[in-house]
């Protein structure tokens, strides 16, 4: 088994970890692959042309993505090219200069495949994002796509962030898997105490160059367009000027909020 490291991002959708993924990938060594098991999801259903035309043309042009593409007809389920692309990764003279992969699939079924393949080569990072923050970010994305939001959604979206991260922790203990939480707003606002944080944590070496990033992204968010031609990160101020969570705050229960003020604004990560 190859001693390349794989880092998986485990976060709910616009949390943050497109981001990360090109954060990591600009340290010497380090490669990001994107959300590379909805990618497979994708192959495996036929779906590519119902991507994005910046997605389609990186399955069209890119060496990896190209590769791992033509390969879809040669297995029956996700999970089969799933762990092919990862065989393919370590043990391809391609990829001999990396020693570490990123990916930013979030989901947990990709991340229990992985357990059960590459344990050993497995680290996790969960992004924790401000509750009032991701609230914003849910309401201007349905607004974007033009969907309609049921009475309620803002408190029930409240209890699908809290629910999603019990879940994560509750699956990584049964899993056995080690994994750190990172503040997507700390990460944001202070990124030297955070690049200490995640040096120390993730092992990671040298220095992050934000002109260079060694990622082939796929399907993460809008910014993956850009950052290829430098990295630029900066806080998402949006929801400290907006009042959509003003009154629904009133009604989140406390042990809601700890968790929010622990988890994202703890001085310690």
């Amino acid at each position: 088994m190859s001693n390349k490291r794989i880092i998986y991002i485990l976060c709910p959708g616009h949390s943050g970890s497109t981001l990360m993924e090109y954060y990591l990938s600009t340290y010497n060594k380090s490669i990001g692959i994107g959300e590379a098991y909805k990618a497979i999801r994708n192959f495996q259903n036929r779906e590519i042309d119902k991507l994005s035309d910046y997605d389609q043309s990186m399955i069209e042009t890119n060496p990896f993505w190209k590769e791992i593409h033509s390969r879809t007809g040669n297995f029956n389920s996700i999970e089969e090219q799933y762990v092919d692309m990862y065989h393919y990764i370590l043990e391809s003279e391609k990829f001999s200069d990396y020693q570490t992969i990123i990916d930013s699939s979030k989901t947990i079924d990709g991340l229990k495949i992985l357990s059960k393949e590459f344990k050993d080569n497995l680290n996790v990072v969960i992004i924790y994002k401000d509750l009032r923050s991701w609230i914003i970010s849910q309401i201007d994305n349905n607004r974007r796509k033009n969907r309609k939001m049921s009475l309620g959604y803002k408190y029930k979206s409240v209890l699908r962030w809290w629910r999603t991260y019990f879940f994560y922790h509750k699956r990584l203990k049964e899993l056995g898997i080690n994994y750190i939480d990172v503040s997507y707003d700390l990460f944001c606002l202070d990124q030297t105490k955070m690049e200490l944080y995640l040096k120390e944590n993730l092992d990671l070496e040298g220095k992050p160059d934000f002109q260079n990033t060694n990622s082939i992204n796929i399907l993460g968010n809008r910014m993956k367009k850009e950052a290829n031609s430098g990295l630029k990160i900066s806080y998402d101020y949006r929801w400290m000027h907006r009042s959509e969570w003003n009154f629904m705050w009133l009604l989140v229960p406390s042990k809601i909020k700890k968790m929010n003020r622990d988890k994202v604004w703890n001085i310690d990560h």
